[in-house]
């Protein structure tokens, strides 16, 4: 092989190894990759179900305008009624308030949830304002002011109307979601819902069965 016909199989070879370099990197950073760091330890601060002292804690960043979170959350509640006693649930606020290419924020109204939601907190009742959010998903998400309808769950399940109200513009909560979210983008965290299993990034999985047979390995490993 002369000179010049080696380095053209050279040149090619290194361009096509870029090539699969580049689609491996995009494919990790659009799952959200494997190699996060691992989450704060769970504190008084946290939105948490279960016992402090399950075996395994599963943490949830989560959106409530996302599709996916929507998805995931009726497998998620399946999953901590059917093994609560082995498992704490957490969930933790990441909104994708980011802008999109054309200027348009990703999810409107991901903010306003996750302050509804956290106005539902401050009187007790975040659990059944997280489950009235996602429950009802399509009657909220693609409204250009949910605030109305936000108010109309927070009569149903029994909150302090006023208190709502307040605590929804308080500037105290906005900075706790936001909080939250940049504790998640240190992480590494780039897309919803991420899950951690005693404190390590799982990649997200298939359906219940795959999901229960990760906490009930996290279960046994723990209790070793």
């Amino acid at each position: 092989m002369n000179t010049k016909r080696f380095f053209f199989w050279l040149c090619f070879i290194i361009v096509i190894g870029l090539i699969v370099w580049g689609l491996i990197v995009a494919m990790n950073k659009g799952s959200g990759g494997t190699n996060l760091a691992a989450p704060a330890p769970v504190s008084v601060a946290d939105h948490v179900l279960g016992s402090s002292t399950a075996p395994v804690t599963l943490i949830e960043y989560s959106d409530f305008q996302c599709p996916a979170c929507e998805t995931y959350y009726q497998l998620v509640k399946r999953l901590y009624d059917e093994s609560s006693s082995t498992m704490r649930l957490v969930y933790r606020q990441f909104p994708l308030d980011n802008l999109l290419g054309n200027g348009q924020v990703q999810h409107p109204n991901a903010d306003a949830a996750a302050w509804a939601s956290e106005a539902a907190g401050v009187q007790g009742k975040f659990w059944q304002m997280h489950d009235e959010l996602f429950a009802n998903h399509t009657d909220w998400t693609e409204l250009a002011d949910p605030l109305s309808v936000f108010q109309g769950y927070a009569t149903k399940i029994g909150l302090d109307l006023g208190r709502f109200k307040t605590d929804m513009s308080s500037s105290t909560l906005h900075d706790f979601v936001s909080a939250e979210k940049d504790e998640g983008i240190h992480l590494g965290i780039n897309q919803t819902p991420t899950f951690f299993i005693n404190g390590k990034v799982i990649t997200n999985p298939q359906g219940y069965e795959q999901f229960k047979a990760l906490i009930d390995a996290a279960a046994t490993s723990s209790t070793q």
